[in-house]
Order: structure tokens, then sequence, then C-alpha cells
């Protein structure tokens, strides 16, 4: 098959393709401000707030095709809509959402465009099933009129998706929202997006490969495998800053590529894949049996899975590339055991690497679901969940099954070794949630008897800014959980909230307005923040009844001025997905935002009460994705309230070296040395490189030209040092302003 030449290609490494991309963009102008935000699920449940803090390691799960996919999904929500819904609070919210499409191709409003309304089932919830995560319920197919509107009757008070589609256009998708909302989506010309990927050690092509788009705020837009030609091809791409991540069957997964779409553009991407490592091994069990049909797999999704054969064999190919730190997490589960996991540093993976796992026999929980008249409920959602550390292990449990139409479940791979909570998930019922008993881990079987499920409660309010003004598409959690939650532990100390047992997560609609529904009768608390500073918020917290419902909730958030800006490479083009934080201190929060399309920023939350502050950007964000481009942090920036067009510009690499000694001189291995900006705070966000002395106290560290930073060391391990023993453990050694290419530092512990 001929392909029609592109208009662009980006070919060779990310850094080339970002350069080639991004001067597309300064050409068309800087556009629109799109500010990435990256809200995902974490990939350890109980730190999962913390992790947000960080890049967050996004391993997606191996799914069928889009059409497959979506059909199981679908099928999978209506097992929910079989069972009748009980009778929810009466409202008199209108149940319909409106919309107006207009043609940007054309100039007028689009007639007979194609509106899709879903639900997603779960759509409060990080549910770490990657399927149940985003399995939806079809609502509503409606057609614009003559003037570009629509109105179709929605459930009320959940959060909707929409995606609208016409010939010759971009498809437009927008997500949360909400009964009563009236939007305006704009179709613009579509953007393409081809390309090929081979393989780098003979440039074959790789087949079968999931290519999949994801949007600024990580929503899928769309997937596909490539070809037998190694081949893909998105026609009607919503112009935009995208990520396209790459999953192939038996070469390494590239880093995921940020791509800035124009209106009306075709961009070509070709890539060398890296062949990547073999990892193999033995599944068993105690006594040392072979485990058959285990599966083994990357993180906690089990991408890439493979299963054990009759003597407990598997074997990974094509694992690590540039992104091993994603890759490192290979994990193993089977019926009937509890689930285990090993980490792999990058000197750790070898081109032959055997991993044996050894599996423990699970615990089992059963019991059955029923309403508050006693009857069966069929379709509830039912996990068991929990993380804990052992012996230096961490370990996480998402076990979870659907119940019969006996209202009956049962749990069969609880790990022995992991105190669990009991999640209990149904459309129109309020979620609830357990601590299993305090004796747990004296006992392999748990029976819960009936466990009631009442109408589901609801929270609604409005997020307002500081002047008044309504803020749409702005992040509101709800934490709590029922009163009950001890039922089962009555006595014992509470068990610590997973993420999705004590958060809920929903957006404002265009008109601020925020919903939350299914809850359960307690104590809960609404807030809103500015995304990086958690603890300067707006909150209200609400005695609901069971089956209740509160509509006044009220927060109000003081933004400030935004600052604006854009972030530049050497070579003076945008540089997307990067980090820019205000330099905090212990009464300032640490402010962020990430650059979207044109490298452009917003940052919200500086006051003016604040006075001047200082910006800065994190150093490895950028070459997250552009793993070749080698850049470090910009020079920081001093801004208030309100500035705009600031530029931060990112800095090419160049090599420091030292030696690290002892308070006699002598070399000090197996240390780390890390550097930090002058007189930046010495926390992890804010640290531009670290490195390992080696036998002879030496260490090197790659950072931004033309800087002075300051050098800290870690502390070194005396043997036979007691805690009670004093003097003994130096303080850490540290050195500031030093040239960032100074060569032979000497960095020395004191007495």
């Amino acid at each position: 098959m001929k392909h029609p030449e592109p208009s662009s290609q980006l070919k060779g490494s990310p850094r080339s393709v970002a350069i080639v991309l991004t001067a597309l963009a300064l050409l068309s102008g800087l556009g629109l401000l799109l500010s990435e935000r990256l809200e995902a699920p974490p990939a350890e449940l109980v730190n999962a707030e913390l992790a947000q803090a960080a890049e967050p390691e996004r391993v997606q799960e191996e799914l069928p095709a889009l059409s497959e996919r979506e059909r199981l999904s679908e099928g999978g929500a209506a097992k929910f809509a079989e069972v009748e819904e009980p009778q929810l609070v009466t409202t008199a919210q209108e149940p319909t959402l409106r919309g107006w499409v207009f043609s940007d191709v054309l100039g007028t409003p689009l007639s007979g465009a194609k509106v899709k309304i879903t639900r997603r089932m779960h759509s409060e919830f990080w549910i770490p099933d990657a399927e149940e995560r985003d399995s939806r319920q079809p609502v509503e197919v409606v057609l614009t009129d003559s003037q570009g509107r629509f109105e179709a009757k929605v459930p009320v008070a959940v959060p909707l998706d929409i995606e609208v589609s016409a010939r010759e256009h971009a498809t437009a998708r927008r997500d949360h929202l909400f009964a009563g909302d009236d939007v305006e989506l704009r179709l613009s010309a579509a953007a393409t997006l081809e390309g090929v990927l081979t393989r780098e050690s003979d440039s074959s092509p790789v087949e079968a490969a999931k290519v999949l788009v994801r949007d600024s705020r990580r929503v899928e837009q769309a997937r596909v495998l490539t070809d037998m030609n190694g081949r893909f091809l998105f026609e009607d791409l919503e112009p935009g800053l995208i990520t396209v991540e790459i999953t192939p069957r038996d070469v390494a997964s590239p880093p995921s590529q940020r791509i800035e779409l124009l209106t009306g553009t075709r961009v070509w991407l070709d890539l060398a894949l890296e062949a990547g490592v073999r990892i193999f091994g033995v599944v068993s069990d105690q006594s040392g049996g072979p485990i058959a049909d285990a599966e083994v797999g990357l993180g906690a999704s089990f991408q890439r899975s493979v299963k054990t054969n009759a003597e407990g064999r598997y074997e990974l190919v094509g694992i690590g590339g540039a992104q091993r730190r994603d890759l490192g997490d290979i994990r193993v589960r089977a019926e009937g055991y509890g689930n285990e996991r090993k980490r792999l540093g990058e000197f750790e993976l070898a081109q032959d690497t055997q991993l044996d796992f050894e599996l423990q026999p699970a615990r089992r929980a059963t019991g059955r679901v029923v309403d508050s008249a006693g009857a069966p409920i069929e379709g509830v959602y039912v996990a068991g969940v929990g993380s804990k550390s052992v012996e230096g292990v961490s370990r996480s449990d998402w076990e979870s099954t659907l119940t019969g139409d006996d209202g009956r479940f049962a749990l069969t791979n609880l790990h022995l070794l992991i105190d669990h909570q009991l999640f209990l998930r149904r459309d129109g019922y309020g979620a609830r949630v357990y601590d299993f008993p305090a004796d747990e881990g004296d006992r392999r079987y748990i029976d819960y008897g009936d466990l009631v499920l009442h109408s589901g409660g609801r929270i609604e309010g409005v997020l307002l800014s500081q002047t008044g003004a309504p803020l749409a598409d702005h992040l509101v959690k709800l934490r709590g959980a029922n009163t009950d939650l001890d039922r089962f532990r009555p006595e014992a100390e509470p068990l610590k909230g997973t993420w999705v047992t004590s958060v809920r997560h929903s957006r404002t609609d265009t008109g601020g307005r925020f919903h939350f529904t299914d809850l359960p009768g307690g104590e809960l608390r609404v807030t809103a923040s500015v995304r990086g500073m958690p603890e300067a918020n707006a909150e209200e917290t609400v005695d609901l009844p069971e089956g209740g419902r509160v509509d006044d909730v009220r927060l109000t958030l003081d933004l400030g001025e935004p600052i604006t800006g854009v972030v530049l490479t050497p070579e003076g083009l945008p540089a997307t997905g990067v980090f820019v934080q205000v330099r905090g201190s212990e009464d300032q929060p640490r402010i962020r935002a990430t650059t979207g399309a044109g490298g452009r920023f917003e940052l919200l939350g500086v006051t003016e009460e604040m006075g001047a502050v200082e910006l800065f950007t994190i150093v490895a964000s950028y070459n997250w994705s552009n793993p070749d481009a080698r850049l470090g942090a910009s020079d920081t920036v001093g801004a208030r309230a309100g500035d705009k067009d600031l530029v931060l510009g990112l800095r090419d690499l160049v090599l420091m070296t030292g030696r690290l000694e002892s308070v006699e001189g002598e070399p000090v291995e197996g240390v780390k040395v890390m550097a930090y900006m002058q007189r930046s705070p010495q926390v992890p966000a804010a640290r531009l490189a670290s490195d390992m002395t080696d036998a002879g106290g030496t260490f090197s560290l790659e950072l931004p030209e033309g800087c002075l930073v300051d050098l800290v060391s870690g502390t070194p391990k005396i043997e036979g040092a007691t805690e009670e023993a004093e003097g003994v453990t130096p303080k850490p050694a540290a050195l500031s302003s030093i040239a960032s290419d100074a060569q032979g530092v000497v960095l020395r512990f004191e007495q």
C-alpha cells in the first residue's frame, strides 16, 4: 500500500523529534495556554498522594484492540445496570446535558455532528484494575441540529464524557461534564499522526505494537496496533499537546513521546527500538514445587504478561531500554497464592537475568452483599485492598470480583503478609469500606456474612475564586468513609486508608459545580487546592446521613494573579512537559505547574502577600520524555503575582568531577553525593544530580553549565556503630558555591 508523503518528518532521537515539532509550534504562534495535569494513580496504594508530587510511573495494561475493548467494557457496565437501583433522593436538578458544536473549518455551527455520551462507572476512584477503571456505560447518542445544538437526557450528579465527531474534522472529547451543563465544542481541522517502528538491530518492522495517544490531561484519545510493516496511522486527532505511548510485544518500549499537533498538519514519527533484555526464571510454591499457569508481568497492571509452563518456567523478552526505570518491577500472581514482586535497578538488568519467585498460599475472604431489605445485590464490585512493607519488600494487593445473582463473593488470592481493607462499590448505593479483623494475620479464611449496602447519598456544591468567579475544570477531592469502617476491628488501631478507600476525586463543570454521589453516611471532607500546594486549600466537613443529600457546599480558593511564561531549550525552542516550581520555604508553599503547548506555563497560587518568589525548573522533567536531550535545569527567575511572559531557559550539561574523603583524608566508598542549585532548598525535587562514590571515593555529576551549585554527601555506614554511640558517624560533608564544571573537587567530612 502506498502511503502519502508526510508533510513533516520526525526521525532519530526524541530530541530531534521535539526540535522539529516545536519549531512548527513557534512558526504557528504559541497558541492557547495548556497546562498538563498529571493526576494519575500511583504504583503504591498507601503513599499515593505523596507520589503525585513526582513524575508518576504509567505502566499501562496490555488490552485488546479498541473496538473489542469497548465491547468488553460496555458489557461489564451493563451487568451493573441489570439490577434495579435503589430509589435515590429526589432532586430538582435538570437531567439534561446541552451543547453547541461549531466548525472552525467552515466558520459556522456544525449540523449533523455525532455526539456520543458515555459514563465511566468508577470515575471517582483510582482503581488499579485498568479495564474496570475505564469501563463505560453508554448513555446516549444524538446528532446536532441545523444550529449546531444538541440536547440529551442524562443521569443526574454523575460525571459524563462526550465525544463529538464529524467528517473532515478532528474528533473532540471532553470529560467530567454533568447534567445541567451547557458546553461549547469547536471542531478544527484534524491533525494526522503516522509513523513506523523498526528494530534498532536490523531495521526490521515491529509488528502488532500497541500505539496509544493521550491528550494533555492523560485521557486516552485513540489506540491502534502497528501493521506488518510496523506502520501506524491516526487521522482525526484534535490539535494540541499529546503523549504517544508505545508497547511492543518483543522489543523494549521507547520513552513516551510528547508531540504538539498543529491544526491540519501531518506529523511523521520514525522510531528505532532497542532489543532489550531477557528475564527468565521459575515460579514455585513453598515446598519447591512448580506453579503452572502463573502470570508474570511488569508493574501493578501486569503489562506484557506471560504464563508459566507445566514446569513453572517463564520468559520475558524485550525488557528495559530507555525506560528501565519504569520496567524494573517484575510481578507474579497465581490462583490461590499471594502475589510477589521484585525490583531491578538498571545496573542489575543484564542481557539475561534470572529471577525466581516463591509464592505463599493466599488468604480467602467470602461474604454476601444485600440491600437494606435483605435482598441480595448482584454486580457489586468487591476488592481486598492493602499495602505493606515487610523485611524490605514492599507488597500491595488489589484482589477484586463481582457478586453473583445471590449476592455472594469470594476473594481467593489475598496475601498473608498484608493487612487489608474490604471495598464495596455498586452504582446507586453508598460505597463502603471495612477494615479486616485485627487477627487477620492469624487466619487463612474469613467469612463476613451479610454486608448491607444502603441507598447512596450525595454532596454537591460550587468552587469559586477569591473574586467570586466560578472555577471550571478544577480538581475537587472528598475524603472519608462510612462510620462503621471499624465494624470488624472495633478495639484495634484502625488501618491506614488506601488511596481508593479514603479519597475520591472529581472535577468542576463549566459553572464551577462539583458532585459526589453514591456516598455512605459518615463524616466526609470536601477539599480543593492549588496544584503543588495541597496545604493551602479550601475545605468543608459534611456530616452526611445514610442516603442523605447536601447541595450547598461552597468552597473558595485564593488563586492569586497567575504567573505566565515559557520554557525554552538551548536552541530557543519551546520545551513541553517541564515542571516549573516556586522555590518554597517553611512558611511558603511550593507551587508547581507543567509546560504545555508552545512550552508555556501558568502558575496559580502566588499571591501579592507572598512578595517576590523564585521560579526554577525540575531538572529531570524534560529528559524523562527526551532521554537523548541531556539538558539541565534553567537558572532561577524572580517573579511576583501577575507577572507575564517570563522566560526560563534550559541549559546543556557539563561534567563535574571530585573525590569524597574521610576526616583523615582517605577515600570514602559507597556514599551518595548530591548537587543542588546554589542556596536552593535541599529537597528531592530540587536535586540537580547525584552519584555514588566508587572505591577511590571519586564521583562525577552532570550539571547545568554556567551555574553555581551546593554539594552535600550522605553519611557513611560505620561498622560496629550503635545508635547510642556519639561522634562515630560524621555529619554529611558539604561545599557551597562550586562551579558546575569544576574538576577535582575535594569534599571532606569534618570531625
